[in-house]
């Protein structure tokens, strides 16, 4: 017995490319079933082929699961990219960028989470999946760098700035993708509040990094006491 939240399966397939096919149709059966539910089989038997069609295109289940994580990722970086303008200031751009990924993630959870997930195990074996994820990892890599730039602190600027906006917005959208029930019985702070409020942790946690590593840069060094050197002594004349 098929079970209801299963998508209905297609009547055949008629298109060119069944890799994609598969990725589409793996695709629907995780946002209704989620990563369990998802075999070659069942997504196979969605796009209307044989069993053993698949296993031109995917080794197993993990090359599929591997390859709809990359296209999540592309779709990610796509969506993001869609919202940028060249009229926006640089803190505009990061601000979207950031913003944008929290929203993937509430609006595709099961996705999000195969995308970061422990799911697919042996991910230095998929170079798409790297590669896609490295795209949308720049992605914001350059907001960060440009938004430093337009602040006066290029110097100042680093990869470690970078990965602490990426946990911070990653840490809100995991919690609001799960669904959590809160940690205390004190009423939820709502997406919006919660979203907006990390934003801005975010812009000025970066510009007070920034500043602080500037103001060490520019300190003079401590002087360094200079230690007068023992004069050695004479050996005892012999008698």
């Amino acid at each position: 017995m098929t079970n209801a939240t299963t998508p209905p399966a297609r009547q055949s397939y008629h298109h060119g490319n069944l890799r994609e096919e598969m990725i589409r149709c793996g695709r629907e059966i995780l946002a209704a079933e989620g990563v369990h539910g998802l075999t070659l089989r069942s997504a196979a038997r969605l796009a209307g082929v044989s069993h053993g069609a698949p296993r031109n295109q995917f080794a197993d289940k993990e090359g599929l699961l591997a390859a709809i994580a990359a296209d999540g990722f592309r779709e990610l970086v796509a969506t993001r990219l869609a919202r940028l303008s060249d009229e926006m200031t640089a803190e505009a751009r990061l601000l979207t960028v950031m913003d944008g990924y929290i929203e993937f993630a509430v609006k595709h959870p099961a996705l999000f989470y195969l995308m970061f997930g422990p799911q697919i195990v042996g991910k230095e074996n998929y170079p798409e999946l790297l590669e896609a994820g490295s795209a949308s990892y720049q992605l914001l890599f350059g907001a960060v760098q440009d938004y430093f730039t337009e602040n006066g602190l290029a110097e100042q600027f680093d990869d470690m700035m970078v990965r602490c906006a990426w946990s911070a917005m990653h840490g809100v959208s995991m919690f609001f993708s799960a669904k959590p029930t809160g940690p205390s019985t004190r009423p939820k702070v709502t997406l919006p509040q919660w979203r907006q409020a990390v934003q801005q942790f975010v812009l000025t946690g970066l510009l007070a990094a920034g500043k602080a590593k500037a103001t060490a840069c520019a300190a003079p060094e401590p002087a360094v006491a200079k230690v007068a050197k023992p004069k050695p002594r004479r050996a005892a004349p012999r008698s």
